[in-house]
């Protein structure tokens, strides 16, 4: 036991140690040998000598038997300090070369990117160009068809102009001008609405016009119906239409007319299509000859008047003038406008104020459709009886005379007397099958009536018609007779 009491041994109170009996020194030891703070010494060189034991303590009585054993640490000097090494030199940059710096290559990047968007850009901006060919439609108006890349104005491209509107199919459309071009220079902005996620922009065209020759069909609704071929061009073009030469004002404008007045006169049940080609030819100052052709479509509207019909002898002091036109057609009679159903129908009384012929003209017409006129004539006479012989003086032909060839007798004066065998009214008109007597040398020699007045015919009546052969009409038992439009009937003459 290192420094540790015997157990059960009582200790006395430990003498106070004079400095005297410590050998003259002051009492600054460690118990176990171990330096205070403060006392190490600092320098280097041999440790120094042990000191000498003390003397043993002066007691009275035999002290305990303890003993203190003294360690000896080895002495460890302290590290030196530390040094102040000198900073290192600065880093250096070793250049390849042959490299780009990286500045640059930034740079230059910055100049790709850049030019790549400037291309994109131009390449945006700048699309495929649109050309344009003026173009007169069958209709008369003015069309530009266009020309595009597929590409930039794919299929479903929409382009307006105004209130026009044209879809491109394989890079190719046909805008129908609002308002016809003029001679010289025609800018034009045109919208394009490209489908989908395709840019949509306005395009401006420049549209240069030297001459204009196209065909008017608005001359169809004048009193003289005719397509007109209108000619615009710098004076002193020469212009022929047709063959003829059309003479051009001090403005450099001129007409050529071509009457259609035939196509447009007469009853017609159905809408009839009237069309013109007409050939041009255009020498300009500079001695440049250029050849097309004008054309043009127009629909005429169907018109019939059933009573009195075309042709009608009356004796009495005015004459019930009936028929049909077109939906939402404008109908005139001698050029006042009569009321007209929904379904087209028409009726009006015309006065026949004298004896002799009246003629009366119906003209009907839709906004779509050119107008068509009828003419008919109608004599008032004092006796139909009268009229009769006066009409025989013509040499009307007879059944087995017209029976042979209907078609070839078309419009030729007939009488047909016989027994109806039926009858019936339509439109105020007066329709009966008749067995003829007068022109058939062996029956039954079968022949329709058509008069356009309501006269109360029954089966078993005997009458007389007279009148024109107006074409072939097929019987209910599929025989094929005449139908004769008569111009008036006499009744119970055998």
């Amino acid at each position: 036991m290192l420094g540790m009491p015997t157990p059960g041994a009582a200790m006395p109170p430990p003498a106070a140690a004079s400095p005297a009996a410590m050998g003259g020194r002051p009492m600054n030891k460690t118990m176990l040998g171990v330096a205070l703070p403060g006392i190490a010494p600092t320098g280097e060189g041999p440790p120094p000598a042990p000191p000498p034991p003390s003397p043993p303590p002066l007691v009275s009585a035999p002290a305990p038997r303890t003993a203190t054993v003294a360690l000896q640490v080895p002495y460890v000097p302290p590290p030196e300090p530390l040094a102040d090494e000198p900073a290192p030199p600065p880093p250096r940059i070793v250049r390849r070369k042959g490299g780009i710096p990286l500045a640059v290559v930034g740079g230059v990047s910055a100049v790709l990117v850049l030019g790549l968007g400037a291309a994109i850009a131009l390449l945006w901006r700048s699309a495929p160009p649109i050309s344009a060919q003026p173009r007169s439609a069958p209709d008369g108006k003015d069309v530009l068809h266009l020309s595009c890349d597929a590409k930039s104005c794919a299929d479903g491209t929409v382009v307006a102009l105004g209130g026009a509107r044209a879809i491109f199919a394989k890079g190719e459309a046909d805008l129908a001008l609002p308002e016809p071009l003029r001679t010289g220079e025609n800018t034009l902005s045109l919208v394009i609405d490209r489908p989908g996620m395709g840019r949509d922009e306005t395009v401006k065209l420049l549209v240069p016009v030297a001459y204009r020759v196209r065909a008017d069909v608005s001359t169809m609704n004048g009193p003289r119906p005719a397509i007109t071929v209108r000619v615009e061009a710098q004076p002193g073009t020469d212009v022929q239409v047709d063959g003829k030469p059309v003479t051009l004002d001090a403005s450099g404008v001129g007409a050529y007319a071509v009457d259609e007045a035939a196509a447009t006169e007469g009853p017609a049940d159905e809408s009839r299509v009237v069309s013109v080609d007409v050939p041009y030819v255009v020498v300009q100052k500079g001695g440049s000859t250029e050849k097309g052709t004008a054309s043009a479509r127009v629909a005429v509207a169907p018109l019939r008047v059933d009573a009195p019909g075309t042709k009608a002898v009356v004796d009495d002091g005015s004459v019930l003038l009936a028929g049909r036109a077109a939906k939402g057609s404008t109908v005139t009679v001698d050029g006042t406008s009569v009321a007209v159903g929904p379904d087209g129908a028409f009726e009006t009384t015309v006065p026949l104020a004298a004896l002799g012929d009246h003629g009366i003209e119906v003209r009907a017409g839709t906004a779509a459709l050119a107008p068509r006129t009828v003419h008919a004539l109608v004599t008032r006479v004092a006796s139909l009886a009268d009229a009769a012989r006066q009409f025989e003086q013509r040499h009307p032909i007879g059944y087995d005379v017209v029976i042979s060839d209907i078609t070839g007798k078309t419009g030729q004066p007939i009488v047909v007397s016989g027994e109806v065998l039926d009858a019936r009214s339509s439109g105020h008109r007066t329709l009966a099958l008749v067995n003829d007597k007068r022109g058939c040398a062996r029956g039954p020699c079968l022949a329709r009536v058509v008069l356009g007045r309501d006269v109360p015919l029954a089966h078993g009546d005997f009458v007389s018609a007279y009148g024109l052969v107006a074409r072939a009409f097929s019987a209910p038992g599929g025989q094929t007779v005449p139908e004769v439009e008569a111009q008036f009937l006499l009744r119970g003459k055998r």
